[in-house]
């Protein structure tokens, strides 16, 4: 005699519960990529993240194609209304998804553990560990990264937090220079328009992107002091990139691998 399960559903109890894991996943990729999220957006986010859950299971989807793209077309939505940012969302939505397997999996230990009546609680806090420790680590590693920059240009002199990126491989198409990315501000945008014998026109390519072009500028001098000393490169070529490299204001400045 075959036996048929029989499960039950609270509508309102599985809204809630998608509306706090997606919060939970949420705050950690925001952790994880060194954003600050709005509040606001991130209760957005997680909201319409349940709402989509609740609209899927009650469309009836099973684990189809059908399912699969609703899920990835939900999880890029939330993702854009919580990071604003479209190029990005390819890596956020694998963060995303990445972190939900990471939490089941735990859940599912913790049960196996016999913890089952406060397997999410512990599924949640050794999550949010995991991702504060990674976060921490990659900190760490950051500042051993970060070099403090003085360009100079026309007398005038600007100093920023920078950081060696070794994915940073940019170079100038005109002189064959690498270039170094710094954020736009208006001494830098004085200088591309009042020096247009030193204007650059850098192409670029990024994840999220196929290609695009940055505006630059070839300057006298980046000095770069670091704890191995100071270096000073004669004519460098700057790109210059409107917003913030850093999501928590860190640096301002991304320095080319060439460079070193």
């Amino acid at each position: 005699m075959e036996v048929i399960a029989i499960y039950e559903v609270y509508v309102d109890v599985y809204f809630v519960e998608n509306v706090l894991l997606d919060m939970l996943v949420l705050l950690s990729v925001a952790l994880l990529l060194g954003k600050r999220p709005v509040p606001g957006r991130l209760f957005a986010s997680s909201v319409l993240g349940g709402a989509g859950a609740v609209l899927i299971l009650w469309a009836g989807f099973g684990y189809g194609i059908a399912y699969v793209l609703s899920v990835l077309v939900l999880d890029m939505i939330m993702c854009l209304i919580l990071f604003s940012n479209i190029r990005q969302i390819p890596v956020q939505v694998i963060y995303f998804h990445g972190l939900g397997f990471i939490y089941t999996k735990i859940g599912s230990c913790m049960a196996a553990l016999g913890i089952g009546r406060f397997e999410r609680i512990a599924a949640s806090v050794l999550l949010v560990a995991a991702v504060l420790f990674v976060g921490s680590y990659q900190k760490k590693q950051e500042r051993k990264r970060l070099y403090t920059v003085r360009i100079v240009e026309g007398g005038k002199q600007l100093d920023f937090q920078a950081l060696f990126d070794t994915g940073n491989s940019l170079t100038d198409p005109y002189t064959g220079k690498p270039v170094s990315i710094v954020e736009e501000n208006e001494d830098i945008l004085c200088w591309l328009h009042e020096k247009p014998h030193k204007y650059r026109i850098i192409p670029f390519r990024s994840i999220g992107r196929k290609n695009g072009i940055l505006e630059g500028t070839e300057v006298e001098e980046l000095i770069i002091c670091g704890k191995e000393g100071q270096k000073v490169e004669k004519d460098a070529v700057i790109a210059v990139y409107k917003g913030n490299l850093s999501g928590d204001g860190t640096f301002q400045m991304i320095l080319n691998q060439g460079l070193f």
